[in-house]
């Protein structure tokens, strides 16, 4: 590396490394912390060091065309590092040093980020003999340091920080919002020593029918849940909306537990019995089942006077919620539809700007504790009965206390199209 040792080295160097082979990457971090890696904390798939000289961010292989979160991956690297961090680094080893493979990365680094990234961007590599093998990369990506590993690579990269100011993240792609968000959940988890999103693996077995044909009979295969933010994927997502109290996060922990029978009696989006709102703002969980990615999305009562920031919040969810991409599920307490329900799905639609009615179904909860007809109970509120013919007479009613998956697979089989959701490569549906 070639620097200007006039310039003002900046008190700490925050980098990202890059690469395809953990160990080389841990390598370059032993390098520049002067830290042994293996005492790191860990969050999500990254590995963090941090002292009075460097924080450094390990990432999982962002290059791997079968990575299975990276737009969360993305999400985190951004938390994790923002406003931006003094520079990134490509970590280059022997195994993964084809000049074609090499710009690849570069490209894929570009697009994720920006044009912007090759003036904080340093290719360091294993050996002089690779660093000689990809001088070419210099006559096509001109803004980029080339170098080796060496013991003195801390002085070099706090000098080469110096030339510039750090990189600052566009959010063309992902929301600020939700990227802030999501630092404070990896600030405060790391502080308290949790760990900050899993990813789970049991073995489940679709849910067993009892006389059904149509139920999914899954062999055990591995299901897995992370805590996640703002994605654009393929991903489905199901989205629960509807009024405080209504059972929303209840819901979405029927399903959870249901798809993955991993939580268990755990409740993984806080739910309980009050007036005052428990949700507060969107929080997400992806996870697999039949075949498919499925992202639940737990949302706050956007219509309640002591929700701070609705708009945020509606910003954020509309993010997930695109014709097409989603299914509505619009919550309704048995026995209790309320002034505040009227003309809600007008009220959504106009917040979201297109008819969800198409993507919507109607979710009525706490059916255990209801002991009257459900026709009549419609018949007697004509409110209730305009929203669930507007929603061409698509509802479920769901039992919170039960732990019988069925009544799961028979809402997911009421989703518009439901066969081509959950279908995969046009094979016939799973849920079919």
């Amino acid at each position: 590396m070639s620097f200007n040792s006039g310039l003002r080295r900046p008190e700490k160097v925050t980098a990202i490394v890059f690469g395809k082979t953990r160990e080389f990457k841990t390598t370059i971090g032993n390098i520049i912390s002067g830290s042994k890696l293996e005492l790191v904390q860990k969050l999500n798939d990254f590995d963090l060091v941090e002292n009075d000289k460097v924080k450094i961010a390990i990432t999982p292989d962002f290059f791997d065309e079968k990575c299975p979160y990276p737009d969360q991956y993305i999400i985190d690297c951004m938390a994790l590092s923002s406003p931006g961090p003094s520079m990134f680094i490509l970590a280059i080893d022997s195994e993964n040093s084809q000049e074609d493979e090499v710009i690849a990365q570069i490209s894929k680094l570009h697009s994720i980020f920006g044009d912007n990234i090759t003036q904080h961007l340093a290719v360091i590599t294993h050996n002089v003999e690779i660093y000689k093998s990809l001088r070419v990369l210099k006559t096509r990506f001109t803004d980029i340091q080339l170098a080796t590993a060496s013991e003195n690579m801390y002085r070099s990269c706090q000098e080469w920080c110096s030339e510039r100011q750090p990189f600052q993240y566009h959010y063309e792609n992902y929301s600020e919002a939700v990227v802030k968000r999501r630092r404070k959940e990896l600030e405060n988890m790391g502080n308290n020593g949790c760990p900050v999103s899993q990813h789970v693996s049991a073995d489940v077995n679709g849910p067993g029918p009892s006389s059904s044909q149509n139920a999914p009979a899954e062999t055990a295969a591995e299901e897995e849940i992370s805590v996640c933010a703002h994605l654009k994927d393929n991903v489905f997502n199901i989205i629960l909306m509807g009024k405080a109290g209504t059972g929303k996060s209840a819901s979405a922990n029927t399903i959870l537990t249901a798809s993955t029978l991993y939580l268990g009696s755990k409740q993984i989006f806080p739910s309980k019995l009050c007036s005052m709102p428990v949700t507060t703002t969107c929080e997400t969980i992806i996870f697999k089942k039949f075949r498919k990615q499925i992202r639940l999305v737990d949302t706050p009562d956007f219509f309640n006077n002591q929700l701070e920031n609705p708009q945020e919040q509606i910003e954020a969810c509309r993010t997930y919620c695109q014709p097409g991409q989603c299914v509505v599920l619009l919550v309704i307490q048995l026995g209790r539809f309320t002034e505040g329900e009227v003309g809600i799905l007008e009220k959504l639609e106009d917040s979201f700007g297109w008819k969800i009615r198409k993507s919507t179904i109607v979710l009525f909860t706490h059916g255990e504790g209801f002991k009257s007809s459900l026709g009549k109970f419609m018949h007697e509120q004509p409110p209730l009965q305009h929203i669930v013919e507007t929603c061409e007479g698509r509802y479920h009613v769901f039992k919170n206390t039960s732990k019988d998956p069925q009544q799961v697979t028979e809402l997911l089989k009421k989703i518009p199209n439901y066969k081509n959701i959950f279908s995969k490569s046009g094979a016939k549906c799973c849920l079919c």
